[in-house]
């Protein structure tokens, strides 16, 4: 594998939204980190733990009325829940104005309870219109893991999703489904849309990347820009698919 930043190609002002599981904020961070020399807005449309050991530059919680006046660095966004464990999203009109202001935007706008595969509410996940390319993640680490509650958020509708059964061992075709539902990761995603499938360690697990990969109808296909399998821990990935 490559240097993960090498397997994406932002150019110019972008809006980026991350949805899915498995490596959502850290992905993030990683991508306002390479464009720290620009001016970088990082932010929620749910909610995210607040990072405490995160590089940012400068941090809005209550007055939004300068946001996107400080200039190059990273701008963490975001109101503070009680015990300031957590941050919650702007109301979307103020981030929606702001966006004006930065070269990229970075927005975790999707929550899994830090499980590593869920299912989608009918409110879920959170997508701005004005969002220029959607990163979808995946971890391939659950294959062979066992579907249940421990292992996805909103166990149900995962389940009505993807056809599988509660107590199943989940597979590259269980990924492949939730990947490509209609009600699944991308049904309200904007721009380009580009599949990271995270948590690649060794060669096994990129066969089986690629396996989900070859599982996609041609459909959904159509509708990606590239496929990535990567690890987001250590900075690599490669892109296995492009359109």
């Amino acid at each position: 594998m490559e240097a993960l930043i090498d397997c994406f190609d932002f150019k110019g002002q972008q809006v980026v939204s991350l949805i899915g599981s498995g490596g959502k904020t850290s992905l993030m961070w990683y991508l306002a980190e390479y464009y720290r020399n620009q001016n970088v807005l990082v932010s929620t449309t749910t909610k995210i733990g607040y990072p405490v050991d995160r590089p940012y530059d400068f941090f809005y919680s209550s007055n939004f009325s300068n946001l996107g006046s400080d200039g190059q660095g990273i701008t963490l966004a975001g109101n503070l829940t009680a015990g300031g464990y957590k941050l919650s999203s702007l109301p979307l009109t103020v981030i929606e104005e702001s966006l004006p202001h930065f070269d990229k935007t970075f927005l975790e706008a999707d929550g899994s309870k830090q499980l590593p595969l869920k299912g989608w509410e009918t409110f879920e996940p959170v997508v701005l219109p004005e969002t220029t390319v959607t990163i979808g993640l995946v971890p391939i680490s659950v294959v062979g893991k066992t579907i249940d509650q421990m292992t996805v958020h909103r166990l149900a509708l995962f389940l009505r999703a993807t056809g599988a059964t509660q107590g199943e061992k989940i597979k590259e075709e269980t990924l492949a489904e939730i990947i490509a539902s209609p009600t699944g990761l991308w049904e309200k995603s904007h721009g380009q849309r580009i599949l990271c499938i995270n948590q690649v360690e060794t060669l096994e697990q990129l066969r089986q990347a690629k396996k989900v990969l070859s599982l996609l109808p041609k459909m959904l296909l159509k509708r990606l820009s590239k496929v990535i399998a990567c690890n987001i821990q250590t900075k690599e990935g490669v892109v296995i698919w492009e359109k």
